[in-house]
């Protein structure tokens, strides 16, 4: 069967969401092709994958990171002729390749490209419908909302549109979803979409051991996520307030594959990149991160409690973050009131957060199956398409 597999190229977690469902297709006997832009593209390039460059979109940022309304105007003046050309390109992939099925993760260009061409489309997603929220720009977020709603009727021409998340009530990106009856019946949360399980790593503290630490002390992990001015701005403000956990055993994981060498400051390992992330997730006690869907899905999966740092103004970093506190699985830093004592305070309070709801999300995972039922609805569509 051939799979083509359209992945939104802004930052890595949709990249490494849709990465071992490709791989898996392949080990499977499946003919993939694979289309990506930006960090996306990089991500899935550096993993081994041959990718086919479209053009990219994306939001604009401040110079501190945050999301900028007017940045985002003045960067997508010409967006609907940079979607005209994605759909283009997309539809030339499909032409070429004349897949059974379309896998989009998040983007609704190669949806529009599969319906023109009449091939079965899947959508897999964490953000149905978000508004934006900005308090200097009240007029521009009221326009910038009324185009983001004309976004669903997108998802809604797929067959199925698949939450990688947890189902109701137990969603993490349920503030960026606003569903309506009339298109939750083509909705599907299928749960986190994991290449691999807890199980097949090691116990907290023989990961520990693996990596170099001291197994019987907390260890923290910063991930530096994100597209690159959002990782930048999160890097400086976390290295600013190290500090704070002087005491503490700290990996810090800089986002950035192949740029240096480790470094040794005091107790804290700072390294270029992580050969094996789901290592030191199995070694973290805690999490600091940013509040994108995939980190914090994986980091809930492994049983890491969380420290999320939210990108400033990010109406789905905003929302993952305060609704993955409110399950008591996370502690929220505002980036820009962060300092070494915040920090510190931090960290402290989630190293203390109760580890039953830890348990619960761990089983419900187990039971969800996403990466295996997301490969089931691939196949199952993709015979169809092909009949």
């Amino acid at each position: 069967m051939r799979v083509h597999v359209a992945v939104c190229g802004i930052g890595f977690g949709h990249a490494s969401r849709s990465l071992p469902i490709i791989r898996r297709l392949l080990v499977r006997g499946h003919d993939v092709t694979v289309s990506s832009y930006g960090d996306g593209l990089s991500y899935l390039t550096a993993s081994g994958l041959e990718v086919n460059a479209v053009a990219g979109v994306d939001y604009g940022r401040s110079p501190e990171g945050g999301v900028s309304v007017k940045w985002t105007v003045l960067r997508n003046v010409l967006l609907p002729l940079r979607v005209s050309r994605q759909v283009l390109q997309e539809m030339a992939l499909i032409e070429r390749w004349r897949p059974e099925v379309v896998l989009s993760d998040t983007r609704a260009s190669a949806v529009i490209a599969a319906r023109l061409l009449g091939v079965p489309v899947l959508t897999m997603l964490n953000q149905y419908r978000t508004a934006i929220g900005h308090r200097k720009h009240p007029r521009a977020v009221e326009v910038a909302n009324a185009l983001i709603d004309l976004v669903p009727r997108v998802w809604n021409l797929s067959e199925r549109v698949l939450v990688a998340d947890y189902p109701p009530p137990h969603t993490i990106s349920s503030r960026n979803l606003s569903l309506r009856k009339s298109e939750a019946r083509k909705v599907e949360f299928v749960g986190p979409v994991l290449g691999v399980e807890r199980g097949e790593y090691p116990e907290r503290e023989e990961a520990k051991r693996a990596l170099g630490f001291r197994p019987d002390e907390p260890l923290v992990c910063v991930l530096t996520t994100g597209p690159s001015s959002e990782r930048w701005a999160f890097r400086e403000k976390v290295m600013e307030a190290l500090g704070g956990i002087g005491d503490l055993q700290v990996l810090f994981s800089l986002g950035e594959p192949g740029s240096g060498a480790k470094r040794v400051r005091g107790r804290h390992l700072i390294v270029p990149w992580l050969e094996d992330e789901h290592l030191a997730l199995s070694a973290a006690d805690v999490v600091i991160s940013r509040a994108g869907q995939t980190t914090v899905l994986k980091s809930i999966a492994f049983g890491c409690r969380m420290v999320l740092m939210p990108v400033p103004d990010h109406a789905e970093q905003v929302g993952n973050a305060f609704s993955a506190a409110s399950k008591g699985l996370a502690v929220v830093v505002d980036q820009r009131e962060l300092t070494p004592e915040s920090l510190r305070s931090a960290v402290l309070k989630a190293l203390e957060l109760d580890g039953a709801p830890f348990g619960f999300y761990a089983e419900l995972t187990r039971s969800l199956g996403g990466l295996g039922r997301v490969l089931e609805l691939v196949e199952s569509i993709g015979r169809r398409g092909g009949a």
